[in-house]
């Protein structure tokens, strides 16, 4: 079997802290060379399955691989894989420069030469200017771009990002995810990184793992997450998408007793009687005060109505239990304006119905 460089395998891998599991049983496949982000809340596991790869957690059942060699017992020097920490833990008392060239002077490479490979890799990260600089002269970019430079020095074949991003602001965390990009797609080596924000992890991964208590969700590339949640949790997780659940029939989802949206695909049977649960993405509603080919039968009533720029937000919800957000294109809005406690009638394709799956087996 062919293995691409800086693949990452975890099979069966399991952390506790005593009584409480942290992670349960993770299974993933990491391609080499590709850019991976663990997604998902506060609390998941995500970071710690991060540390557990680097080295920094130990294992507490299963293992991890490295281009199909088995690292789960060694030290992090020996793994092949460099970690980037949130906080940058830069020295402050070295420059930029030696800040690099640090884990060099301690491997015994002469000053010439880890300078000269130190420099390589400020410049690869656009920082060669600020090679003097201490890191209280520095920006939280600027330090960043060293650290990064830092990790890299060594030529891993993985590097870990936990949270790299967190701590820019708006306009700044966009630039530096575009260099992040950037550097790995150069390089061509395996990045981990570590996230919340699903605006950061579709703008930067080749495949997203979505995690939520200690488990795997759902993994697959952004375009696959967005269109095709594969859970209640995903769908709530990366937003721009209603959950509506009601009781399958042979006509289609039952809301209520007057109320039946059409589904075009069967979701999958699965424990819990005919209850199920569809995921509807909010810019695939038509809303109008008036009814309309292919509108449901029964109106909604105008929540709420927010401007957001490129969209208006209506919020929307029936006496039967049915609630919607939406999202209209302003230019539609501008032609048929709503206001709460306007009636408002939706349709949308069947097929935009997306079947949602029963939640994982959590921690």
């Amino acid at each position: 079997m062919q293995i691409n460089k800086g693949s990452v395998e975890l099979v069966g891998v399991v952390k506790r802290y005593g009584d409480k599991l942290a992670v349960s049983e993770i299974n993933l496949a990491i391609a080499g060379g590709s850019y991976c982000c663990l997604l998902g809340p506060s609390g998941c596991g995500k970071s710690t399955t991060l540390r557990m790869i680097a080295g920094h957690e130990a294992v507490s059942e299963g293992d991890i691989l490295l281009n199909n060699r088995n690292v789960t017992d060694l030290p992090p020097r020996r793994r092949g894989t460099a970690m980037m920490f949130q906080n940058y833990a830069l020295f402050p008392h070295l420059s930029s420069l030696d800040n690099v060239a640090f884990s060099l002077k301690i491997a015994g490479i002469s000053k010439a030469d880890r300078h000269a490979r130190a420099l390589e890799m400020l410049q690869l990260v656009n920082m060669e200017t600020y090679a003097d600089a201490f890191p209280d002269n520095l920006s939280g970019g600027q330090q960043q771009r060293v650290a990064l430079a830092r990790a890299l020095i060594n030529q891993p074949e993985v590097i870990l990002l936990d949270e790299p991003l967190s701590a820019l602001d708006p306009f700044l965390r966009v630039r530096m995810r575009t260099e992040l990009k950037r550097i790995q797609q150069q390089l061509g080596i395996t990045f981990i990184h570590v996230t919340h924000s699903q605006e950061e992890a579709f703008a930067l991964a080749d495949s997203v793992v979505v995690m939520n208590n200690g488990c795997i969700e759902q993994i697959d590339n952004p375009q696959g997450i967005f269109r095709t949640p594969r859970t209640a949790f995903v769908a709530g997780f990366i937003g721009g998408h209603n959950i509506i659940e009601g009781r399958l029939t042979g006509a289609g989802l039952q809301i209520s007793q007057a109320r039946t949206l059409a589904l075009q695909t069967v979701p999958a049977p699965h424990s819990g009687g005919d209850q199920t649960q569809v995921s509807l993405r909010c810019d695939h509603i038509r809303v109008s005060p008036r009814p309309f080919d292919n509108a449901q039968a029964l109106p909604l009533q105008v929540e709420s109505v927010e401007y957001q720029g490129s969209y208006v937000h209506v919020r929307t919800r029936s006496d039967d239990g049915l609630q919607l957000s939406i999202h209209q294109p302003d230019a539609d809005y501008l032609q048929a304006p709503l206001y709460p406690g306007d009636p408002a009638y939706v349709g949308w394709h069947p097929e935009d119905l997306n079947p949602l799956q029963p939640p994982a087996a959590h921690a």
